[in-house]
């Protein structure tokens, strides 16, 4: 079949094995049109139009369970909670803090919701868009880095989080950390005047600290099971305690296929 040379390339490739299904079909066409014409959110009038005065919220990278994702925390919140970040600040939350005895510090921790945004797989193993809300707990779980602030309306981060979709999802090129940069990669340049050379350094800072923690251990074990434990085997080097029993599970449940696999042959 023969396509119009005027036609946008993006309506055939925009996320095109990626489930969007989570988002309304209206806000997927807009983003469509909107990257046929090179443009991002934040050339669009109504975006600019509903932001906040100031902004009201911070973005991070976040790291969960060797997943990566952005989040989203209403600024006011994590200010009152902890402390006021600084722009590429990673942040260990395992050695955040709450003041256990404040009722209304627990009330504010575990009632204003964060928002997050990754690339996932669904319960039948196929790649979606998922948006998903937390609280302060999940976060102080996790590993972030602070990417900026953003006084853009939630319907607006929605869409930049289809905009910065890949046409298409390829594993071993775009894995959930691409896509989280990808998008604090907006944020950091259009609303908070980061130099591209200060993104990059933080994005080379990302690579290497999660390099074995994620992208490699979530990347090779699909393609390949061996390949996949050599790469965990490298990440868990560095000894915790949690790290040695999670290997040596990991090396159990190796021995049990490779028991099975060869009864099987013989």
């Amino acid at each position: 079949m023969i396509m119009d040379s005027n036609e946008p390339k993006d309506n055939v490739l925009f996320g095109e094995n990626i489930d969007k299904s989570l988002y309304e079909d209206s806000m997927i066409e807009t983003v469509k049109k909107m990257k046929s014409q090179n443009k991002s959110v934040y050339d669009l009038k109504s975006a600019e139009k509903e932001m906040e005065p100031k902004p009201d919220k911070y973005i991070f990278i976040t790291i969960y369970s060797m997943h990566a994702s952005i989040v989203i925390v209403d600024k006011e919140l994590f200010d009152t909670l902890f402390f006021e970040p600084t722009w590429g600040q990673m942040i260990e939350g395992a050695q955040l803090s709450l003041n256990e005895n404040s009722e209304a510090i627990r009330r504010l921790a575990t009632t204003t919701p964060l928002q997050q945004y990754h690339i996932t797989l669904d319960d039948d193993g196929r790649y979606i868009l998922a948006r998903n809300m937390y609280y302060i707990p999940w976060l102080m779980k996790s590993r972030s880095f602070y990417v900026g602030e953003t006084a853009m309306a939630y319907l607006y981060l929605q869409m930049l989080s289809l905009q910065v979709l890949p046409r298409k999802y390829r594993l071993l090129l775009d894995d959930c950390l691409e896509f989280a940069k990808r998008f604090a990669h907006e944020v950091a340049r259009r609303e908070n005047g980061v130099r591209e050379t200060e993104i990059q350094v933080l994005f080379r800072t990302l690579k290497v600290s999660e390099h074995y923690s994620m992208g490699t251990v979530e990347q090779k074990s699909r393609n390949n099971q061996l390949s996949g434990l050599t790469a965990a085997l490298s990440y868990f080097t560095s000894f915790k305690l949690e790290r040695f029993v999670t290997i040596i599970i990991v090396l159990a449940a190796l021995a049990v296929y490779m028991y099975y696999t060869s009864s099987e042959t013989h």
